[in-house]
């Protein structure tokens, strides 16, 4: 994100193409684009690279789509669109704040995560414990008849 921000607060024009998964070839291309502005939020879904590829450049046909943070998903075959054409006709202006880092988000995750860490340690440490007492324990037994 801190990218973005970076081109936010550039003053140039922009558009920020925020695509799914991409990589995989064998999906539906049958009216399933979907395009959400302003940075909205999509179902997280698989995309092509030709479908993203077409999508930059479309964007530079529509002067409303500068300054604008866009998410690429598809969506069930038959529920979206053909091409991005109208999607784009649609493209307001970034209009909400956007976070302008996520490090602070970063520290408190890996914070919490080291706790959970530590304290799985602490339980298996502890069982490990009462096992070789427990295992000690008969062999005490076992030599001292």
């Amino acid at each position: 994100y801190e990218g973005e921000q970076l081109l936010r607060t550039s003053g140039v024009d922009y558009t920020i193409v925020r695509p799914g998964v991409m990589g995989r070839d064998d999906i539906p291309t049958n009216k399933v684009l979907a395009l959400a502005d302003n940075g909205g939020d999509l179902k997280v879904t698989p995309v092509t690279h030709s479908q993203i590829a077409s999508l930059c450049v479309e964007c530079l046909e529509y002067p409303n789509a500068a300054k604008s943070t866009l998410t690429a998903m598809n969506v069930e075959e038959g529920t979206g669109e053909e091409s991005y054409a109208p999607l784009l006709a649609e493209v307001e202006s970034d209009t909400r704040d956007f976070p302008t880092s996520l490090m602070s988000e970063h520290k408190k995750a890996a914070r919490n995560g080291a706790a959970i860490l530590a304290a799985v340690m602490a339980v298996f440490l502890s069982g490990a414990v009462a096992v070789t007492k427990s295992v000690w324990g008969v062999v005490i037994g076992l030599v001292s008849r």
